[in-house]
């Protein structure tokens, strides 16, 4: 069994009252969860090309008791222009199901700038 490490990470100028204190606080986690993110991104690559030149589909860590395995899965799409031809509304709506979601959406500087490239903004 593995052993869990904790991270405590101080939240000393966070002001839960002020909507701002908090927004920069989750700005600054953000930028260091991007870091890591990025760090792990970079390692499952690593770990999905070793994998595929020595053309295994699974690894056993015996040291670690962390296990990997590589495994391909097909994704079905529906063209839903195609569909909403070929049945009648009555039908579509019987095939087709809507659910609302909400997302929060936090624009940094970073984001800004990308979007800017693609005129988004």
């Amino acid at each position: 069994m593995t052993k869990e490490k904790k991270i405590d990470i101080e939240l000393e100028e966070l002001d839960m009252n002020d909507l701002g204190s908090v927004l920069r606080t989750y700005h600054g986690l953000n930028r260091v969860y991007e870091a890591i993110e990025e760090k792990l991104k970079m390692l499952k690559n690593k770990l999905k090309e070793e994998m595929k030149k020595r053309k295994w589909t699974s690894y056993n860590d015996d040291k670690s008791k962390v296990s990997v395995s590589l495994s391909t899965k097909q994704k079905e799409s529906v063209n839903k222009k195609t569909l909403k031809m070929l049945l009648n509304d009555e039908q579509y709506n019987q095939v087709v199901t809507k659910k609302s979601v909400e997302h929060l959406l936090i624009v940094t500087p970073k984001d800004r700038e990308r979007l800017k490239k693609y005129g988004k903004e």
